[in-house]
């Protein structure tokens, strides 16, 4: 049995990807010397989880395609009930965020290179229509930044930052949940970062400084919110060279989390099926280790007191890596779960 534990109050989510009945959103926890596991929810494609910052609800992208969908589903100790379902606005929805006030809903629609921002009542559900902003922009990969295509939002405070992979930039925006639809979100400052980073996911340093996955540029970038593209700190992510093995010969980076203390960050190596450890202390990014993962596609991490849990999409299973002075060392399973993709730590009260 693992020593990966949970409060006695939390479960694990896992975001199981793929379009089978028996994919969608699953609950583990520790029990009885081993990781046992049930289905909430029958969903096809989804992708990416988010909590609310004061209820027990979760939230979930789905869908690939034209038109993606968004899922509310309140998850406490008397059980799971579905709170919403509804479109997404736009293709292929990424990843999803609460703002602090846990009124506003956004979600980050890669394809169609749009946010949905849906409003939520006192009980987390969904109110109201959604409200979609359309994004525009372009890098010089032609195929992969034809135009805008946010990947990730995030809150510093109350200022909502929008990762966008397509158009190279960092986009910032003040959110009025008072305001009506025209004055709900305002774009307030755009930092352009290195052409063809193609910035996938970041994450907040201590001192403020962003660290970010650069997906198109095999890349790990790292600097401040308005500075310009030559400022930012920007190193391979891998040590590792030549064809890549899993999906691609490429290699496309992928999540980029940070220690407890922010002195590190780990980034996954989806294409070599690795993780890297990045010592960011100083101006430059040190790569002090790398580590295959015992599983192909990395899609996601999850840093808990002691560990890093990593879930490989294509092994369909969850694996943790023990961090000694921040470094992960080792591979363990946890357990298998079908397309296994994201993982979310959920408080039941």
């Amino acid at each position: 049995m693992s020593n990966v534990t949970l409060e006695e109050n939390e479960v694990l989510l896992v975001a199981s990807r793929g379009i089978e009945d028996r994919h969608g959103l699953w609950l583990w926890r520790p029990q009885d010397g081993r990781w046992q596991g049930r289905q909430v929810g029958a969903v096809r494609q989804l992708s990416a989880l988010t909590g609310h910052p004061s209820l027990p609800v979760v939230y979930g992208t789905a869908g690939i395609g034209q038109e993606g969908s968004l899922h509310a589903w309140r998850i406490d100790a008397a059980g799971e009930t579905k709170l919403s379902e509804g479109s997404s606005q736009g293709a292929e929805p990424c990843d999803l965020e609460v703002d602090p006030s846990g009124r506003v809903l956004i979600a980050t629609n890669y394809t169609s290179s749009t946010l949905t921002l849906q409003r939520l009542d006192a009980r987390g559900a969904f109110t109201g229509k959604p409200l979609s902003l359309k994004l525009s922009g372009g890098g010089p990969e032609a195929d992969r930044q034809d135009d805008a295509h946010p990947h990730q939002a995030f809150f510093i405070g109350g200022t909502l930052v929008i990762i966008d992979l397509g158009a190279d930039r960092i986009r910032e925006f003040a959110l009025d949940p008072d305001a009506d639809d025209a004055g709900l979100i305002t774009e307030i400052r755009t930092t352009a970062v290195p052409p063809g980073t193609g910035p996938r996911h970041a994450v907040v340093l201590p001192d403020g400084r962003l660290a970010i996955s650069g997906e198109l540029g095999e890349s790990l970038i790292v600097g401040h919110l308005g500075a310009a593209p030559e400022q930012w700190a920007n190193v391979r992510s891998t040590r590792l060279t030549g064809p890549a093995k899993t999906r691609w010969e490429r290699n496309y980076p992928g999540d980029i989390r940070s220690s407890p203390d922010g002195r590190q960050v780990y980034v996954a190596n989806r294409s070599y099926d690795s993780l890297a450890t990045f010592d960011v202390g100083g101006p430059m990014p040190i790569l002090v280790s790398e580590i295959d993962t015992g599983v192909h596609w990395p899609q996601h991490i999850l840093v808990r007191p002691g560990h890093v849990l990593v879930a490989g999409w294509d092994s369909s299973r969850v694996i943790a890596l023990s961090l000694e002075a921040g470094i992960p060392q080792g591979v363990e399973t946890l357990f298998d779960c079908d397309g296994a993709g994201w993982l979310h730590v959920h408080k039941l009260a």
